[in-house]
């Protein structure tokens, strides 16, 4: 079901907040839930004609859901993860280029962005979200499942196969940033062109302007990793997409230690030495894919990957001696609003 509400202070999500000010016009927002989260347009007073539009294009969510959920047996993914250890399997061109995309990232970032690393998330419990310490074996066991170099595909026919038995695939990674980029083209070809969109706790795409001919875009706030009530910094965002990761909402503690949820599918094992990590690129799915391969990658990798054209301005964040204490650093050109040293982070 979509909702329509006028809303003015908002809070989109937990790592990018749009940031409201004093002059902050009343902003429409629809919302409807797909893909396990709840996606949202924001409309600009200036934009009100384009509602009936929005409302119809959230509608599409259905649609995409369909093709890339692992919870639907009769979904696209899931009929793949259940035949293509057995034979190839035909795909529509919408998902095929998803995969290849993936695959993409999956080179760009040496193996840390893998859709194929679901055994290594479950075997850590964080399918359930409870999140349990799993044995040398048995990471050792989800390991030899695990490799995105196992996935075949036949450009020419729209197939993919795997090498190896017990493979799978989740889309998760990227689907929900592939979600609004298509959501996007479909506003654009509707005639809209200013507007913003939120799929889920860390995925941003914003269009045009969010004052009528500013020209500045859209104010977006950067979000404390585990305060996300705090904000840290302030950009503009325009034409452009964000996504964010880290590992602040989803972990357990064993023994005194603490285990986030973004599994390393090279090793088996928790990664990253960043408390987040934001990315800005020009697509949400890209931002998703290379988002979450980046803080996997961690802060020594990271830095190897940064002379190639692919790399995207970044927004890091390290934990500081203090709890609740954090560092902030970027790599790349950012468009700030409100730069970090502006911000009084309060005490704990």
């Amino acid at each position: 079901m979509t909702h329509v509400n006028n809303r003015s202070d908002l809070t989109p999500s937990d790592q990018g907040q749009i940031k409201p000010t004093s002059e902050t016009p009343l902003l429409t927002e629809i919302t409807r839930k797909a893909m396990g989260t709840k996606f949202a347009i924001f409309l600009p007073p200036h934009r009100l004609e384009a509602m009936e539009l929005a409302v119809e294009t959230l509608e599409r969510l259905d649609e995409i859901e369909q093709k890339l959920t692992i919870y639907q047996q009769g979904s696209e993914v899931s009929r793949i993860n259940q035949m293509a250890s057995r034979e190839p399997i035909t795909t529509s061109h919408s998902t095929y280029q998803l995969i290849e995309r993936a695959i993409q990232w999956s080179k760009r970032t040496s193996g840390a962005f893998d859709i194929t690393a679901g055994p290594l998330v479950k075997a850590w419990g964080f399918t359930e979200r409870s999140g349990r310490k799993p044995t040398s074996e048995q990471i050792e066991a989800a390991l030899a499942q695990v490799g995105y170099q196992h996935l075949i595909l036949d450009k020419a026919n729209k197939t993919i196969s795997f090498a190896i038995p017990e493979m799978s695939i989740n889309l998760g990674g990227i689907g929900k940033g592939d979600a609004l980029d298509q959501i996007a083209s479909e506003l654009h070809r509707g005639g809209l062109h200013d507007f913003l969109l939120h799929g889920g706790n860390s995925s941003i795409l914003a269009a045009g302007d969010q004052t009528a001919e500013s020209g500045m875009g859209w104010a977006i706030g950067i979000g404390h990793p585990t305060k996300p009530s705090r904000r840290l910094a302030g950009i503009w965002l325009r034409n452009q997409a964000i996504a964010t990761s880290g590992s602040g909402k989803q972990f357990f503690h064993h023994r005194g230690k603490r285990f986030g949820h973004v599994i390393d599918p090279r090793t088996g094992y928790p990664a990253g030495d960043l408390a987040s990590l934001t990315v800005i690129t020009e697509s949400a799915a890209d931002a998703d894919a290379c988002g979450t391969g980046l803080f996997v990658s961690g802060r020594k990798e990271m830095a190897s990957f940064s002379t190639e054209s692919w790399f995207p301005a970044a927004i890091l964040i390290r934990e500081g001696n203090r709890q609740d204490q954090v560092e902030i650093s970027c790599l790349g050109d950012i468009n700030w609003a409100t730069p970090p040293e502006a911000q009084k982070t309060p005490e704990a």
